[in-house]
């Protein structure tokens, strides 16, 4: 009866376990799909607030994702919409995407893989990127050239772009 006990314990503890990461994948899907959604409709404002906000410096390249952001919070909502409106300026929509994957780093730390598609200026292309949650909010990274527009970037001459 004490083994059975035992067992029977081992296996809820992982079944406890694996349940909690699966739990934590649904909560991130969630939210990527939030942004993703709200980029595609043109709720810009519903996708800033999904996004993480960190500092980046261009000259060095530095993603600081751990810093205060040295904008208040409707400074750095304008910010973003400047970005986004940009891209658009430029010919760029994000047209549709498709959530792959989830990829574990140590056990705890995922990420989840995108597919793309977008548009600019009337050609489709299609991109990878890939998607966690830091601090309860999005955080977005691939090879789009116009990802820059619509990530959660700071403090850099988005004209220069």
């Amino acid at each position: 009866m004490y083994k059975l006990i035992q067992i029977l314990f081992i296996l809820s503890l992982i079944l406890l376990l694996t349940g909690c990461n699966s739990t934590e994948e649904r909560k991130a899907e969630g939210l990527i799909k939030d942004y993703y959604r709200s980029m595609i409709d043109g709720n810009y404002e519903k996708a800033f607030e999904q996004l993480h906000l960190f500092q980046y410096d261009v000259k060095t390249d530095d993603y600081k994702l751990n810093e205060d952001i040295t904008f208040s919070d409707e400074e750095a909502k304008e910010f973003y919409l400047k970005k986004v409106e940009i891209s658009q300026d430029k010919g760029y929509t994000l047209t549709n995407f498709e959530i792959g994957e989830v990829e574990y780093e140590d056990g705890h730390s995922f990420w989840h893989h995108i597919k793309l598609e977008t548009e600019h200026n009337g050609q489709e292309f299609e991109w990878n990127e890939t998607a966690s949650i830091y601090n309860g909010k999005v955080l977005i990274g691939g090879v789009d050239p116009f990802q820059i527009y619509r990530d959660g970037r700071m403090n850099f001459d988005i004209e220069g772009f």
